[in-house]
């Protein structure tokens, strides 16, 4: 961050920093770095060298509006900007101003804002956008498919992210996982499961968050067997040290009533969180074992 700071400003320096082709990529820096008050005052002011260094403080303005010359690297990376930190109906006001202003979108572009909408669940303008996709005879690729299969599940029109997933003609592990985050979160725990074998047949090996997601989906089932095979895949694979796959199975146990799994899994973590906490709270609760509760919720004060 410091060293791009550095380049950042001999770049003002040498008068420089309101060129489109290099202001998109300080706008990328920012954005990813989590720094999106620098990314948008940068976006806006960008021409005024001598507030350039003020901008770096949080109420900063947005600075795109400050470009010479703007192109769709410059539009969308700051709409993907915005929404990886939070902001996503800012995100989708963004991706309005871009339509009017005539850029042409590409599947980034597409791919952050639907997933925008369905942060907001904004089933509505999530509807729009992909009708405005099919509109401009844009092609529905592995990126922006896996955007609108999120976005429909998100929606709870999870027919409709069936639809997207099933015509997809190429799919990797995010749209198997988007598809299958989506059953679980419709309350389809079974195929949730299904999708997940059916992902590995397929060649596609899962990440921690697929994991994790289906091994949730059998902490909702109360399947235990299913639950202890893909343990095993976790201690396999090396997943297991992912505080994502951990807290399932913690939950999982939980659920199933197997306490002392689910202690001993908790006890093994190297990292705990609150849902580590929560999950095995949960789990003496739900099995009225009110002293292990009692000590544990004390331990967790402390």
């Amino acid at each position: 961050m410091d060293l791009g700071r550095q380049i950042h400003g001999q770049i003002l320096k040498f008068g420089f920093g309101s060129y489109v082709f290099v202001g998109s990529p300080f706008l990328d820096m920012y954005a990813k770095l989590g720094l999106i008050f620098d990314a948008k005052w940068y976006y806006d002011e960008m021409y005024h060298v001598g507030l350039m260094w003020r901008g770096m403080v949080e109420e900063s303005k947005c600075l795109f509006h400050g470009l010479k010359e703007r192109d769709s690297i410059s539009w969308t990376t700051m709409i993907s900007g915005l929404m990886q930190n939070g902001m996503e109906r800012k995100a989708v006001d963004m991706f309005r101003e871009m339509i009017l202003a005539g850029f042409t979108m590409d599947q980034f572009t597409f791919g952050s804002v639907l997933t925008a909408c369905g942060s907001l669940l904004a089933f509505g303008e999530g509807k729009q956008i992909h009708a405005y996709v099919i509109r401009t005879d844009r092609k529905v690729n592995v990126f922006v498919g896996s955007a609108l299969v999120d976005m429909y599940s998100k929606c709870k029109s999870i027919k409709s992210g069936e639809t997207i997933f099933e015509r997809m003609t190429q799919k990797n592990v995010v749209s198997w996982t988007a598809m299958l985050v989506g059953y679980g979160q419709n309350g389809f725990s079974e195929e949730a499961v299904k999708i997940f074998f059916e992902m590995q047949r397929n060649g596609f090996e899962p990440d921690d968050f697929t994991l994790g997601s289906v091994i949730s989906s059998c902490a909702n089932l109360a399947s235990l067997e299913e639950g202890a095979q893909f343990h095993c895949q976790a201690l396999v694979s090396g997943l297991i040290s992912f505080i994502t796959v951990s807290n399932a199975l913690v939950t999982l146990y939980g659920k199933c009533g197997s306490m002392e799994d689910s202690y001993q899994l908790f006890v093994e973590m190297n990292t705990r969180d609150e849902v580590s906490w929560t999950a095995l709270l949960t789990g003496y609760a739900q099995f009225r074992k009110a002293n292990e509760t009692i000590d544990l919720f004390a331990v967790e004060q402390d």
